[in-house]
């Protein structure tokens, strides 16, 4: 196996197209989106389609009436909407089968510029860091982290995962074949390392994971910092979002 770089961008609104050609992306918001993405299809969700508006996200139901709104503002239900952004609220019972339209503050954004340079984008989190390592080193590109980031700043839950999904691909390819292309990609690993025995102290270190706490969110971050909980991979590809493996 040819060697691997891996590189990571801090947050949503740093992404480039360039930047992004021809490598595979993997998009976190582990406070929730993504967490609640790769939950909702883990139980049985059809189809979810990312917005960053909740204009587009009430128009797309508009013309979809049999659609699911989820998603929240300042970590909110949003008025006239079926489900937030907790990954609690996402059960087989309530998502399975159906179609979901998320808008949250930050997540869904990163997603979808992500698509912008990469054409597809793989949906990562603490509950599936080794089936997103292995989906994306069967890919044999350069794999770049999208950190979606907390409102244009560094998150560090964000970063934390994309570490320990670091060190899922490390040792799925053996070791010597995936190597750091920058100081943030290095900075990410070390993190990983650091947490990779309690990712859910990462959480309550964090700022927004504190925020969360203090709204008496703490059962979703509990549910957010479960390591390798699912086996399977949604992707981002064509304005919507499907299970890839």
């Amino acid at each position: 196996m040819n060697n691997m770089r891996i590189d990571l961008i801090p947050t949503a609104d740093e992404i480039k197209k360039e930047t992004l050609s021809g490598q595979t992306a993997i998009a976190l918001d582990i406070l929730r989106a993504t967490s609640t993405i790769v939950t909702a299809m883990a139980c049985g969700c059809r189809e979810m389609v990312p917005v960053e508006t909740v204009v587009e996200a009430l128009s797309t139901v508009q013309k979809r009436p049999d659609v699911i709104l989820g998603g929240e503002r300042e970590s909110l239900l949003i008025p006239g909407f079926h489900l937030g952004n907790s990954p609690l609220e996402y059960t087989r019972e309530k998502v399975g089968g159906k179609v979901v339209v998320l808008t949250t503050t930050n997540g869904t954004r990163a997603i979808r510029r992500a698509a912008v340079g990469s054409g597809e984008v793989l949906i990562g989190s603490v509950l599936n860091a080794g089936a997103v390592a292995r989906e994306a080193l069967n890919t044999g590109r350069d794999i770049v982290f999208i950190c979606a980031g907390t409102r244009g700043e560094f998150s560090l839950e964000d970063t934390v995962a994309a570490g320990l999904i670091m060190m899922e691909l490390y040792n799925l390819s053996g070791g010597n074949t995936v190597l750091p292309g920058s100081d943030l990609a290095v900075a990410a690993w070390r993190l990983g390392e650091f947490y990779a025995h309690n990712p859910l102290q990462a959480l309550y270190d964090s700022l927004h994971g504190q925020k969360l706490a203090g709204m008496g969110l703490a059962a979703d971050m509990e549910w957010c910092a479960r390591l390798n909980c699912y086996d399977l991979v949604p992707a981002y590809q064509r304005d919507t979002i499907i299970v890839k493996s």
